[in-house]
């Protein structure tokens, strides 16, 4: 799991299933992509389920909801942790999208944002495509 902002991380379905750095971290918010449920799932956060795929396939409607849910949490001003299976494509691709609304920003530069917090940033062109266009209609 790594820190994006004060207020947002972006990682993997093994972080999201540990508690305890959860809650070192303050997570109060989680943004679920990935269709399992971590094996050992917190239930203090908030954890908003918005199951894609990753590439080409992803429906552009769920991009917008888990990108809304991000962005929303963190004009909360809630910690969020944004994370997918290896939290390198779909999670980087959300945070960036949440991260350029909620910041007023590029998304380019929200992109370079995420991937120097994020040594495992590789998100796919498509999902890159969905993030500009997210924050375009924003």
């Amino acid at each position: 799991m790594d820190r994006v902002t004060p207020n947002l991380y972006v990682g993997s379905l093994a972080d999201a299933g540990d508690v305890a750095t959860l809650h070192d971290a303050g997570v109060e918010t989680v943004i679920r992509l990935t269709h399992e449920t971590p094996s050992d799932a917190p239930t203090d956060p908030r954890v908003h389920a918005r199951p894609m795929v990753d590439g080409p396939r992803n429906d552009a409607e769920r991009f917008a909801a888990a990108a809304r849910a991000a962005v929303a949490a963190l004009e909360r001003g809630e910690t969020t942790l944004v994370h997918c299976s290896a939290g390198a494509s779909r999670s980087v691709s959300v945070a960036a999208a949440a991260l350029a609304v909620h910041d007023g920003t590029d998304v380019r530069e929200a992109f370079a944002r995420v991937g120097a917090a994020r040594d495992e940033a590789d998100p796919h062109p498509a999902l890159v495509r969905r993030a500009a266009a997210f924050v375009e209609r924003a």
